[in-house]
Parts: C-alpha cells; structure tokens; sequence
C-alpha cells in the first residue's frame, strides 16, 4: 500500500539549506541529472517539471515503496493541475513557492572570483527524500534538479536575489522583480493548465524578429494577412544586421515577453508559451494597425518606438488606435528615454539644457498620435536598484513602469555599472556583425546568441506587455479599460516599494525670478489611486495582476468596464482668459459638457477612465520677459532662411520655459508640461536642421487637434458645478494669443457613469 508524506516546511533557520539551491525556482528537473547516494533505490524523472512555476514532476521508484518522503517539497497522488493520478509507485513533486521568500547568496569564499560559488550555485538544487520499503527499513535517496533554461539565473527582471554574473559596480538589490513567479503558480482549473501566457497573441511592432532564434522559432504566429509579406514575420537577414547595427532591437523585445521556456536553451519569457507576431517598423506606419485589425486573433501589441521632440498630427493614425482600443487590442508603448537629454549640437541643435541642472526631465514627451492617445499604455522604466532610470522620461500621460535596467558592465563606460536585461539577440555569431556584449565581462561562447546590454524603455515595455499577456490567459475576455484599471490597482507605488520615494521637485528659475515645481512628487487622488509623472501609478506587479484578472467580475468597478465608455466635450465659449495684465498668465475653466449627438451631461457624474485637452490654438505673440519672444512669434519665410532657422531656436526657447498645469474637480494637480522640458510645438515644424534641405511638413498651426493626456485624474468624477471646475493653467516667458487659444481649447472626458 502506497502512502504520500510531505515534511511541514521549515522557513525560519533555513536559510543556509536554501542559499545552496538560490534560484532554485528558476531551476527545472533533467533526468539524465541524477545523483544516487543508495543503490538499492532507485528514482527516476517519468515527466519533467519545473521548479520555479510549480509544474509538477512526476517521479517513479524502481520498486514498491510503503512511503516516500521529502525534505523541502509536496509529493502528492494526484497531479495538482491535471488532476492525473499517479501510476504504481509514483507520486507528483512540487517545490512550494515559500520557499522563494527566504533565500541568501551563497559566495564561495575559496574563489578568487566573488561572483563563482554564486553562480555555481544557481546551477541546481537537490532535493533529499526518505523512502520507506515495505518491510518498514528507510533510505535516503538524493536528486538533483538541473538548470534547462541556463541563462534564466541571470534574468533579475524576473526573480531578483542581488544576483551579479554581469560584473556591474552596484549589484541588484533583492526583490526588485516583476514578482511573475506567483503568477506563474496560478492554477487555472477549467483548462488543467497554468498561467504561462497559452492562448495569448502579441504583435512586435519593431525591428523585424529573427524568426529562426532558437528561443523564439517555436512562438512566432502567422497571422495569414494577404498582402502582409514585405512586412509581417520578413525575418532578420545577417546582411541587414551587418548594414544596420541595432536591427536586433526587435528579437530582443520579443525574447522579453515570450522566450520558450524549459528548452535547455537560454532564456525565459514572461508569457512564455504566448504566441507573437513581428511587424516591421520600417513599413508604412498607417498600414501596420490596419493590418493588426484583420488578425484573427491579437491580444497585445508591443511599441517599443517612439518619436522625440518633434509634433505631428495624424487623425486616421488615431483613428486606427482608437479602433484597436474597441476591439479590445492593448497597445503597450515606450514613454521614452530623454530625461536627461538636453542640447546636442548634433541631435538637437535647438534644444536647451537647463533641464540638465535640476535635474529636470529634458524633453516633452506627448508629440505624435502614439503617445497621446489615451488608451495606448505608456511605459515607464525602473532599473535593477529600484528607481527610475537615469534616463527614463516622465511625464502626465504615463501610466505605469516595467523593468528596463542601466547600462550593464562595459569596459568602455566603466562608470556606467548597473545591470541591463538579459534576453535573446540573434541566431547569427555575435562575431559575424555588431556584438553589443563584445565589451561586457558577461559574453562566453555559452551565451553568444543572447545579450545582457538590453535596456531602456524599450526593455521595459515588454515586461509589462508580457505581464499583460499572462493577465489576458487569465480572463480571455479582457477590455483594454479593466487592463488599464487593473495595472492601476495593482502596480507598486512607494508605500510598497520605498525605493520609488519622491519629493516634489523645486527649485529657482532666473527668468521668472521665483521658486518652481518641476515634479509634483506622488499624489492620492480623489478616487484613491497614487500617480506620479515619474513611474505612473507604480511598477508592475505581474502575481498581483493576474490574481486582480481572476477577481474582475467581483470588483464592482473592473466588472463595469465592459462597454466602451462615454465620451463627453466641454462647449462652454472663451474658456481661458488672462489672470493678469502681463497677458503671459492664463486659466482656462470647463462647463457645459456634451457627448456627440450635443446631448448634455447635465446632472449626470462620470468617473473618468481617461481625458484630454486640446491645446492647438497656443500660439505667441511678441511681447515677453525675454527678447526670443519677438522672434519666435514672428512668421515663418519660405523655404530655408536664416531667420527660419534662428526662429526655430526662439521657439525652442520659449517652449522650454512654457508650464501647463492641470486641475481636476476634486482638487487633484497635474504637470502637463513643465518647465525646462524641451518641445518643438508650434516651432515652424517645416524649417529643418542645418543640413536638411527638403521641406516636406505641413505647418504646425495646422496641427488641430493637440490633445494632451492627464493620467492623474484617473476614476475621479465629472459633474456640473458651478463652483468646481476642471482647470488647465499657462505659465509663459511670452504673451498668449488668447483669442486664438479659445478657438480650439476644451476638455474631452472618457468616462462611465456612477
């Protein structure tokens, strides 16, 4: 007779006994790994598992046991996701995920490398059971589980135990993860399965994937589009990696969000049995979301891309977003990475670098129709100590931030020295075009297909696209909307994670002659979400997420979210006028709401799911607090012309010191655009650098509408009243064209009713 026993877990006092297995959630089992220390007894792997999520192993004896017993994890008869039962003398083996929460290095103080006992020891785990024969006699019986994802121990976006194989100054700090393994052990018991990212479609809108990477041939999906060849799964040629240094960009983004796992080979996704889709971002850009929208199936689209600085604007580009939003396709994009980009006399001639003293973020990200719409998710990134990353942009539209890491260990930026991410690179030799790691203390022969020098925002982004993916398996039915309010219930913000800390910053500008805010800080709004221009409403927690997935239909909130929401604009005339005689001062105010058909609001209450304000009419007129204002006002010649050109630093200038601020009913603030922040808007957008010579941009003022996006009023109520109203304030070196302003302004408000 066959009895099942498991040891009750021992968390306090173990952590000597648990520094030996370290990443021993990232460690799956191999048969042809087993150690015997009695060899009367035998045992053997019949299915492999995996340690990290929990997928059982099922383990076989050579002969009738009357017990088997183990030290640290669950034998069970039955398989506890299938529901199999175990055959003759076999049971099912887990690993509990307690024991992910008490772990320490595990440095081997012989070695002259300080970095040696600790990889060694994320290479296996072993595990001690106790059979028992049937004559009642006991023996000790010994396995060891080994790495089949090798390079899974380096990937601190995932499971972050202060882990150092890449050389860098300052380590990772312990915890500072994605916190995915939770979501990983989550059982979904109609299918039998776990969460893992099965069923699930994600479009790469990239650089063109290398669909024959070993880690990523078995999760490309061919979505079947006629006409789509020159730009849909076109795979990645060695030539075009050898023109083009970087053209690896997308095969790395799409290793992030679904890698194969429990492959023996490299890495690990997030979603890792997710399917994904590379659409080529050297196509025409009207046509990749048209494409999109005749997939039979997308969940997700990954935008790790963006443009800087300069405005533009595109209503059937927004309108093609707005249909992915209705048919329930998240759009994920890269919130950028200028914040400590000021004056380049190469990239950005006419840009100003007071941003760089505060410091302050240096440039305004919401120039094109992908960054201010507001449904598509703005990414921010966090590095592997737990802050922002140097250079990761902020900004009123964020919404929430992924793991995008520093620079990594390169002997050619020694003082560049936190970690990157690791993640796939090409199938090709590294030594056969450009190598990004040929520099790093990471790169062997063993990893030459994979990189540890990803970063940014672009690294980011797929963390939370993939986190996303694991949520959309969760519940299949997902609107954009409840993703959105889930990533905004449950991500980390600074009273979880005290390393995202934040004091509003402040400091003297000369030119106004008084004391500024350059960053309000977090903020509690009126319906209780924490924001912050920094990291949105916080860092993604994917076990958090999809366990807030699973629980949808019980928050009165998620489960409203269903239907697309009501989508009202403000029609009350001149709505912003001066606050003073300077005429450099302004307050816009916005009453008399009214949806398409010019039906009011009334006393109808929404709660905002997002809003907008259109700006386009800002305009300069020539009187100021500096003599650029003179120019900048002035209009454009035709063609190319000196005073084009010196115009264009003028409003670069001006633009620089433009402050716009917003303020909800509730009394909740927000930094549209802050001081410093370098912007092109209105800038005589078709003057072109120095050394362009064709003219082939429409004029901004043509450039209605502009709206920008507000991310701190999220959920807070619209209503009409009198006494409250929503706000948007100018602060500005020159005087406003009011007048003109008013031709355009209003409030738009995307909400669902109370």
């Amino acid at each position: 007779m066959k009895s099942v026993c498991s040891k009750g877990l021992r968390i306090t006092g173990i952590a000597a006994a648990v520094s030996v297995m370290l990443l021993a959630g990232m460690l799956s089992g191999c048969g042809d790994s087993q150690k015997q220390t009695n060899d009367d007894i035998k045992l053997s792997i019949a299915e492999e598992g995996d340690l990290v999520t929990g997928k059982p192993y099922k383990i076989k004896a050579d002969r009738n046991l009357q017990e088997l017993r183990a030290e640290y994890g669950n034998l069970t008869a039955v398989n506890p996701v299938t529901g199999e039962d175990a055959g003759e003398n076999e049971w099912f083996y887990v690993l509990p995920e307690e024991y992910f929460t008490s772990y320490e290095l595990n440095y081997d103080s012989d070695s002259e490398d300080s970095n040696a006992g600790e990889a060694n020891s994320l290479k296996s785990f072993t595990e001690t059971f106790r059979a028992t024969l049937e004559g009642g006699s006991a023996r000790e019986v010994k396995q060891t589980f080994a790495v089949t994802d090798p390079l899974l121990p380096d990937q601190w976006h995932l499971y972050n135990i202060g882990q150092n194989p890449y050389g860098v100054t300052d380590a990772p700090l312990k915890k500072i993860d994605l916190n995915v393994i939770p979501a990983w052990r989550v059982i979904l018991p109609e299918d039998k399965k776990q969460i893992d990212g099965s069923g699930v479609y994600a479009a790469v809108w990239d650089t063109a994937v290398d669909l024959n990477h070993e880690d990523l041939r078995e999760r490309i999906y061919d979505p079947g589009i006629p006409g789509t060849e020159n730009f849909v799964n076109i795979g990645l040629p060695l030539e075009t990696l050898q023109e083009y240094p970087g053209e690896d960009h997308g095969t790395s983004v799409a290793g992030i969000i679904a890698a194969s796992a429990m492959n023996r080979r490299g890495v690990r996704g997030v979603a890792f049995n997710a399917m994904v889709t590379s659409f080529s971002i050297n196509e025409d850009e009207y046509l990749i979301p048209g494409a999109m929208l005749n997939m039979k199936q997308l969940n997700l689209v990954n935008a790790s891309w963006g443009y800087d600085l300069y405005t533009s604007h595109e209503p059937a580009l927004r309108d093609l977003y707005e249909a992915l939003y209705e048919n329930n396709i998240a759009v994920f994009h890269s919130h950028g990475n200028e914040f400590d980009e000021g004056y380049s006399e190469d990239d950005k001639p006419y840009s100003v670098s007071d941003c760089l003293e505060i410091p302050a973020d240096c440039e305004f990200k919401q120039t094109d129709e992908m960054a201010r719409y507001p449904f598509n998710i703005q990414v921010g990134s966090l590095n592997s100590l737990g802050v922002k990353t140097s250079y990761a942009s902020t900004g009123a539209n964020l919404w929430v931030t992924g793991f995008g890491g520093e620079f990594g260990a390169d002997t050619n930026y020694p003082g560049r020295s936190s970690a990157a991410l690791v993640t796939t690179l090409t199938s090709y030799d590294p030594g056969d075009f450009w190598d990004p790691d040929e520099f790093s203390p990471w790169r062997t022969e063993d990893n030459k297909y994979y990189t540890n020098m990803m970063n940014a925002s672009s690294a980011a982004t797929p963390s939370v696209t993939g986190a996303a993916a694991l949520a959309y398996q969760a519940r299949p039915d997902l609107t954009v909307s409840e993703l959105r309010y889930l990533l905004a219930r449950t991500s980390r913000n600074d009273t979880a994670m005290p390393s995202l800390a934040l004091t509003p910053l402040e400091g003297y500008d000369d030119t106004y002659g008084e004391k500024v805010t350059f960053d309000y800080g977090w903020q509690d709004n009126a319906a209780g979400f924490r924001f912050s221009n920094w990291y949105g409403f916080g860092v993604v927690d994917a076990g958090a997420l999809v366990k807030a997935a699973l629980e949808c239909d019980k928050d009165p909130v998620c489960s409203g979210m269903k239907d697309l929401p009501e989508v009202y604009v403000s029609a009350n005339e001149n709505p912003c006028a001066y606050t003073d005689d300077s005429r450099r001062l302004i307050t816009c105010s916005f009453s008399d709401f009214q949806n398409e058909e010019g039906e009011p609001l009334g006393q109808t209450e929404l709660l905002a799911d997002a809003l907008t304000f259109d700006v386009s009419g800002l305009n300069y007129l020539p009187e100021g607090l500096i003599d650029a204002c003179a120019l900048a006002a002035s209009p454009e010649d035709e063609g190319i012309t000196e005073h084009n050109i010196e115009r264009k630093k003028a409003v670069f200038k001006v633009n620089a010191l433009l402050e716009l601020t917003a303020e909800s009913q509730s009394g909740t603030k927000s930094l549209l655009k802050p001081l410093y922040a370098n912007w092109d808007y209105l800038s005589g957008f078709n003057v072109p650098d120095d050394d362009d010579e064709e003219d082939n941009d429409e004029n901004a003022e043509f450039l209605a509408p502009m709206d920008i996006a507000a991310s701190a009023f999220y959920q807070e109520p619209l209503k009409e009243d009198p006494d409250r109203k929503y706000r948007m304030s100018i602060r500005s070196v020159c005087q406003i064209d009011v007048k003109k302003l008013n031709k355009n302004m209003h409030l738009t408000v995307y909400g669902r009713r109370k």
